[in-house]
């Protein structure tokens, strides 16, 4: 069980309602915040008996080492009339109080409870009823101050009925110990269209716990991509609830690890209505001692009739150190399924591709750093980002430059 001391001071009720007082918060909003405290309280941290953090423990962790420091936020958008993209606390008017924290419940877990009960430089992007936003809204979040730290990013993505938006996170900080505990809550209404790009670029000493949760309209299409390139340990939950005929959801993740890094991505597609259609695609490269992990359920109910759904995790170990574990689920209750799969591969890179391109006169690392590029082409090809090829390349070349590699030969 939780210890007064693993809570800290700083996430007791009586300090996170004073913080919330301190913002002028409205009443509605400083109940939410003392609910997440509590329940923040009297939870334990996950364990290891539970499968979407077997790999993952966190059981001795001290939360209360790590102290609030405020991030720095920036939010560039040039939203269109009636639309709007900026604080989280400013945009909490009617329309957002009913939608913040219905997709992800404060009480449903420890992170996320501590996320409901701290956060203070949320995002809102409202895009209205037929609108759609021409560039992205580009939101950086720059995290971490001298000594070890906390911070919890939060960001409410509430999209319309035939509204298009796309919203790109871009992750940073220092070197210096942070936790986070991140939470972005998606609603795309009817025949809407949201795309979401996380750029995760965590300093050296970053644990972050984070969930993305999606809720889909009829006809709607919600996609989440994941860069996960910095950090320590990086987990994240990727969850879409495809309550509505029609709704597609589509999840990409990329992790590139050397060193000791640790990335568990956990993923859920909830088909819950006829004609959904889910597709996920992680792929990880892994260097030095690095680790991935892949868990992910695709769950299709007995209302879901005509459903499609696949899952694919590939993953290249570049060392003899690295490792990968995968586990695709799939929970089918109906019969009237159009297409359900899953695949998983672990595995070296492909010997003879490595053989010719050294053949055609290039050096081990750089026949390497092609070989890994190309292999994350298919998971972000469809990923609305006209530089992100050029980035990810860029990336791959300058960590594998002096990446701890399977020794040549």
């Amino acid at each position: 069980m939780t210890t007064t001391q693993d809570a800290g001071a700083y996430a007791a009720e009586a300090a996170v309602l004073e913080g919330g007082r301190g913002r002028g918060e409205p009443e509605w909003l400083l109940e939410r915040r003392a609910e997440a405290a509590r329940a923040f309280a009297v939870m334990p941290l996950p364990s290891t008996r539970l499968r979407p953090w077997k790999y993952t423990d966190v059981t001795g962790l001290d939360v209360g080492a790590f102290p609030p420091s405020a991030a720095r936020v920036q939010i560039e958008a040039a939203p269109p009339t009636g639309s709007s993209a900026g604080a989280l606390g400013d945009a909490l008017g009617e329309a957002f109080a009913r939608e913040l924290g219905t997709v992800v419940p404060a009480t449903e877990g420890k992170f996320t409870a501590l996320n409901s009960a701290l956060w203070s430089e949320g995002v809102a992007v409202h895009a209205s009823r037929g609108a759609t936003f021409e560039a992205p809204v580009v939101v950086t979040v720059d995290a971490g101050g001298a000594a070890a730290s906390s911070t919890f990013p939060r960001v409410l993505i509430y999209a319309e009925e035939r509204a298009d938006v796309t919203v790109v996170l871009r992750l940073h900080s220092n070197d210096a110990p942070l936790l986070v505990a991140g939470v972005v809550e998606v609603i795309a209404d009817q025949a809407a269209r949201v795309r979401l790009l996380v750029d995760q670029r965590w300093g050296a000493q970053t644990q972050d716990y984070s969930i993305v949760r999606s809720r889909v309209g009829r006809d709607a299409e919600v996609q989440v991509a994941t860069l996960a390139f910095g950090g320590r340990v990086f987990k994240q939950a990727v969850e879409s609830v495809l309550d509505n005929e029609g709704a597609r959801s589509i999840i990409r993740g990329v992790a590139l690890g050397d060193g000791d890094q640790h990335f568990d991505f956990v993923t859920l597609q909830d088909h819950v209505a006829a004609r959904t259609v889910s597709d996920v695609e992680i792929k990880a490269a892994l260097a030095g001692a690095s680790r991935s992990i892949y868990y992910g359920v695709t769950r299709v109910g007995e209302g879901a009739a005509n459903g499609e759904a696949m899952q694919t995790n590939r993953n290249l170990l570049l060392s003899d150190s690295a490792k990968a574990d995968s586990d695709p689920v799939l929970e089918i209750l109906t019969a009237a399924v159009a297409k359900c799969g899953h695949a998983a591969t672990v595995g070296p890179v492909d010997d003879e591709a490595l053989f010719y391109l050294q053949s055609r006169g290039l050096a081990y690392r750089t026949a390497l750093q092609l070989l890994v590029a190309g292999f994350f082409q298919s998971a972000i090809a469809d990923i609305p980002f006209e530089d992100v090829h050029d980035k990810l390349a860029a990336v791959v070349e300058a960590k594998l430059a002096t990446a701890e590699l399977r020794a040549e030969g």
